[in-house]
């Protein structure tokens, strides 16, 4: 079965965080036996789509979105460019724990390039929904003797060979830089290279600024010398600093005069009690599905209304309703109510549930008598009661009397009901 989720909003907002290493490789002429020393530089491009972003399907209970990223990459030096095409697939278990957990999905690749100027354009997909980034980078090589910083929500250790890794680390990117009250601390990946490798130490000092170019927090990291090249990580607590636009810089201000050990990052903070707290569920999977709960006549009139007015009726729809708790109940309805090639959603027992929940206690009876036919009696404490039946013998449970007032009973259909229920219910 495949469920397919159309969304109000047709424009993907995504992030992009490019970021450039350095390395070196050694060109050996076996005939004229000499050596020499190239550099060349690694783009890493760093995406996030926050999960609502996407379109999804419902495949074999799982809700899946399918993505394609175009990415383009063009030498403002030189006429020269890369374009390549990324296939995407992610999964969520419920729109419910991605929204509390406020999920989004990671993608890092990247390519060997040369020093230069360039123009990056990302563009991602996912069924009839587009968005487009667009950046531009300098690599100038007397500024890689340190390689740009990386900023991660999460630095741990690698023991799943995670594709994130860093050596021995996995670096989770954070490529919008900005940090809410869900984050405790912001994380740094970044390389150093031309050490002069000896027995001695060298410090490393991390500045945060705020606007004003005031620095509001500093703190040193000691490294070793071991090696002609370093990774280094770092966590830095930014739970105290309130919301603002920040940068953060990392010196070394002991190295050489002549070697540009500094670089810079900006970052921002949001913090919720300075920002609007009401949530909106805006682009959210079951946002316009909102038919079960209203009448046939507000329906209509719902469907009758220009773009923006539907926008102000959902958002006020929805202030009013239990988002979270509704979705769980779709997600439900889709994994348990399947009927053939009906979506478990749109079955008569999948749109019950997903109107008034659970139900407290249900009977279920698949013994045939007479003309009586398999059913289920779902009851409420509340005092809804509903009875389907599977009249065809086909696992399709019908609707066939309620007491609820929403939903309407269908006496032609009473006859599939054993006779004790019938003299009950006439």
């Amino acid at each position: 079965m495949i469920w397919l989720l159309f969304l109000l909003n047709q424009t993907i907002e995504f992030y992009a965080d490019p970021v450039v290493f350095r390395s070196k490789f050694i060109i050996e002429d076996t005939v004229n036996h000499t050596r020499r020393t190239e550099t060349i530089y690694y783009l890493e491009m760093n995406c996030a789509v926050p999960y609502h972003q996407l379109r999804y399907e419902t495949i074999d209970d799982q809700n899946v979105a399918r993505a394609v990223l175009f990415f383009d990459l063009h030498n403002l030096d030189r006429p020269d460019s890369l374009l390549d095409t990324l296939h995407l697939q992610f999964a969520i278990q419920s729109f419910e724990q991605a929204a509390r957990e406020q999920t989004q999905f990671i993608t890092q690749f990247g390519m060997h390039v040369p020093a230069g100027n360039f123009d990056i354009v990302l563009r991602i997909q996912s069924g009839e929904r587009t968005g487009t980034v667009r950046k531009t980078i300098a690599i100038e090589p007397g500024k890689y003797h340190i390689s740009d910083i990386l900023v991660a929500s999460g630095i741990y250790p690698d023991t799943t060979q995670d594709y994130l890794r860093k050596g021995n680390i996995v670096v989770v990117p954070h490529p919008s830089h900005s940090f809410n009250d869900q984050y405790r601390n912001i994380f740094l990946y970044y390389e150093l290279y031309d050490i002069e490798p000896d027995s001695g130490e060298f410090s490393i000092s991390y500045r945060i600024l705020n606007q004003a170019g005031d620095t509001i927090r500093e703190i040193s990291q000691k490294m070793k010398r071991l090696f002609n090249s370093l990774a280094v990580n770092a966590g830095i607590s930014i739970n105290e600093l309130p919301a603002g636009e920040y940068r953060l810089t990392v010196e070394l201000p002991d190295s050489p005069a002549t070697w540009t050990y500094v670089k810079s990052t900006d970052f921002s903070i949001v913090r919720s009690t300075v920002v609007d707290t009401a949530v909106s569920y805006a682009n959210m999977p079951y946002y316009e599905k909102i038919e079960y709960f209203l009448t046939g006549k507000e329906y209509k009139k719902f469907q009758k209304l220009p773009p923006e007015g539907k926008k102000i009726y959902l958002d006020r729809f929805w202030s009013d309703h239990d988002y979270p708790a509704i979705a769980e109940r779709f997600d439900y309805a889709t994994r348990h109510y399947q009927e053939g090639n009906k979506a478990g959603w749109q079955t008569d027992r999948g749109r019950i549930y997903i109107k008034c929940g659970a139900p407290d206690e249900i009977e279920k009876s698949f013994i045939e008598v007479k003309e009586s036919k398999p059913y289920e009696t779902w009851t409420y404490f509340n005092g809804w009661e509903f009875i389907f039946s599977d009249i065809r013998g086909t696992q399709e449970y019908l609707l066939v009397w309620t007491n609820f007032a929403g939903e309407r009973p269908q006496p032609t259909l009473y006859r599939y009901l054993p006779e004790s229920i019938r003299r009950d219910i006439q």
